[in-house]
């Protein structure tokens, strides 16, 4: 039997022969080689490790190699990959030699090492998850304007909790595993904002974040059970972790949806997506059999205000007649600044007696409005035309319908402005 120090040289020469080795590929307009030094490195601290004949020294060489591992996101797999390696063709060159007797100490000197490293790099690399989501969560909370990303806050808050649970800090429970049931999952099946569901954005973050409950819960049970290992946590964490991430890409995705789609002054829907929402609404009116209605409104003598106020006055009276649009309709009602001054909405399974009565109701709440603007007090009316869309499934729904359609609620509001405006036609 040999002492571990005799097969150095053997493992040497299998770390030279099969482990990773980067070489430079210089490049005129390049000034740093930050994989390749990162590389250097830890191939230097990976080979003071295997060559570390106690277990003291074993303990202070996988801190110093996992430490460089997490700061430079060298992945878990790829670590194991390499010590692996070097583990197979070290018993292989002792099988070839027909050394019986030293296999047991070879594999025993390497399980120290692999147990090290997969439960050092399970601390660090859960340490190194949390610092990063908390830091996101600081960047969400300093938004001027959160606008969806409130919602992948929650998210972030959710994964934290997970790792807490994991790393078994005191009284952290297990986060919620059921995907409709927590919070994110919740604004995912309860979100009725039809130009975000409609997209393939969406529909991707509910698979992710199906798939990545699932992995939470595969998991949790595992964590729950005895002689659980380090490495299959790690798989776990990673796999959530990179789900997590592709999560985020398309949630920043939507969220930029959903800012070019708002009307910057009014917060309302802007014309853009007129056309998506109309589209899926009228299918929806073609399937239930239920009428859709539009209202197109515009605001009187709006010119005037301008003209005797200012611009910046006249933009006052537009977001407060904003404000009274999303107080008098509901929540499932489309409300769209169409130009300047003209708003138009679209309310799904709104007949035409109900829909002139709306139509009605706005442009008496729009007579009581009073904006103050610096000393001026500001009253103004509004001009409407109703039009509703009867269920015809003979009709195709094509660009040439939705324009006929908007064309005709515009020729009712046209009406009203004839027969002496502040009225609904």
């Amino acid at each position: 039997m040999h002492s571990i120090d005799h097969f150095f040289p053997v493992i040497q020469e299998c770390f030279e022969k099969f482990c990773i080795n980067i070489e430079h590929y210089p490049l005129a307009d390049s000034q740093h080689n930050l994989h390749r030094d990162s590389m250097a490195e830890h191939k230097k601290l990976f080979l003071a490790l295997l060559f570390s004949a106690s277990e003291a020294e074993i303990e202070s060489n996988v801190n110093r190699m996992i430490a460089h591992s997490i700061e430079h996101n060298i992945p878990y797999l790829f670590v194991y990959s390499e010590l692996i390696t070097i583990i197979r063709q070290t018993l292989s060159s002792l099988i070839k030699e027909e050394n019986f007797d030293d296999l047991a100490l070879i594999n025993n000197y390497f399980t120290i090492h692999e147990k090290s490293i997969e439960t050092l790099f399970l601390t660090s690399y859960l340490d190194q998850l949390r610092k990063i989501y908390l830091l996101r969560l600081s960047h969400i909370s300093r938004l001027s304007e959160k606008k969806l990303m409130i919602h992948y806050e929650n998210h972030l808050k959710w994964l934290i909790k997970l790792i807490d649970f994991i790393q078994h800090i005191e009284g952290a429970g297990c986060p919620e595993l059921r995907h409709t049931h927590c919070q994110f999952g919740k604004w995912l099946h309860d979100t009725t904002f039809t130009y975000l569901v409609s997209t393939s954005h969406f529909k991707s973050i509910e698979n992710l974040h199906a798939n990545l409950h699932n992995l939470a819960a595969d998991l949790v049970n595992y964590a729950h059970k005895a002689n659980t290992r380090s490495s299959i946590l790690i798989h776990f964490i990673q796999q959530i972790d990179y789900t997590s991430l592709e999560m985020g890409n398309e949630i920043a995705i939507l969220n930029e949806i959903e800012v070019s789609s708002k009307d910057p002054l009014t917060e309302l829907l802007s014309r853009r997506l007129l056309n998506i929402v109309l589209t899926k609404q009228l299918e929806i009116s073609q399937a239930t059999g239920q009428e859709l209605s539009l209202i197109m409104c515009d605001l009187d003598h709006f010119k005037l205000i301008n003209d005797k106020y200012g611009h910046l006055a006249g933009d006052a009276v537009l977001q407060n007649f904003a404000h009274l649009l999303r107080h008098t309709f509901r929540q499932s009602d489309y409300l769209f600044r169409f130009g300047g001054e003209e708003f138009l909405i679209v309310l799904p399974a709104t007949g035409e007696k109900v829909v002139f009565t709306l139509a009605q109701t706005l442009c008496t709440a729009t007579r009581a409005q009073n904006v103050v603007y610096e000393k001026d007090s500001i009253t103004y009316t509004i001009s409407a035309g109703v039009y509703s869309i009867s269920y015809d499934p003979s009709t195709p729904i094509t660009q040439e319908s939705i324009d006929h359609y908007i064309a005709c609620a515009d020729t009712k509001l046209y009406a009203a402005k004839e027969h002496g405006r502040d009225r609904v036609e």
